[in-house]
């Protein structure tokens, strides 16, 4: 994100919170954000202008015209750094993206230094205050197209973020050992007892069941259901009502 203080700070904080939210906060560098205190300004600065893939060079009504303490203009000055990133991502083959604020006019070649004579000649995005949503999204884009490789880092956060929820929130035992086959629900309401395999007699509610079946108690949103699924006894008289071995009421 390439601004001028006084000129373009609030428009480059608006992008910037946008893309971060997008894309993720560390693929996007703004210097008052990004640069912790006490670090070296200029080497950071420097790094992250040669290595990136775009740059946004934000662009308002006062940026040719912001005045030194001489009278001369800043981007005039070899020294300023709003001047020298765009120059240094030129040299670097970085993409600019120039981003016009509100109404300001599209840049000049014969109002710009030299070295930044191509800046005049790159397509540019605007974001205008009453057209923001759409702007943004625009701005977005662009950024897409000048770095596809960045939906692909997206995309594979987004699945690394989506394993790391759903390992953190993993299907417990709380059944402790169990021989022989036994399901297990994760909620459920029961006024009788729950047995687990075969050769043992259930008792779930009122009624008789015989020894040496099979029994599978269903739990959910009924209160003691038995299905008798083998052997030839029959579960009668259960609290919801009579159930045959076909589990049929």
């Amino acid at each position: 994100m390439n601004y001028r203080t006084g000129d373009g700070e609030q428009v480059a904080a608006l992008i910037g919170r946008e893309l971060s939210q997008r894309f993720g906060e560390g693929e996007v560098f703004r210097a008052s954000d990004s640069i912790p205190a006490g670090a070296d300004f200029e080497q950071r600065l420097r790094k992250a202008v040669r290595a990136c893939e775009v740059l946004l060079a934000i662009v308002g009504p006062r940026w040719l015209e912001k005045r030194e303490s001489d009278g001369l203009r800043a981007i005039d000055d070899p020294g300023d750094w709003t001047r020298w990133e765009i120059a240094a991502a030129f040299e670097a083959g970085v993409t600019v993206i120039p981003v016009l604020s509100e109404s300001t006019p599209r840049l000049r070649a014969a109002d710009l230094p030299d070295e930044l004579a191509p800046l005049a000649r790159c397509q540019y995005r605007r974001l205008r205050h009453r057209n923001s949503g759409t702007d943004l999204d625009e701005i977005a884009e662009a950024v897409l197209i000048a770095a596809p490789e960045l939906e692909e880092r997206v995309r594979a956060r987004e699945e690394e973020r989506a394993m790391e929820e759903k390992s953190a929130s993993p299907t417990g035992n709380t059944m402790g050992d169990v021989r022989g086959v036994a399901t297990q629900a994760r909620d459920y309401r029961n006024d009788g007892v729950v047995v687990n395999g075969e050769h043992a007699t259930t008792h779930a509610g009122t009624g008789d069941i015989n020894q040496n079946s099979t029994v599978n108690h269903v739990a959910g949103d009924h209160n003691s259901t038995v299905n008798n699924v083998s052997g030839d006894q029959r579960v009668r008289d259960q609290i919801s009502g009579r159930v045959d071995r076909r589990g049929r009421e």
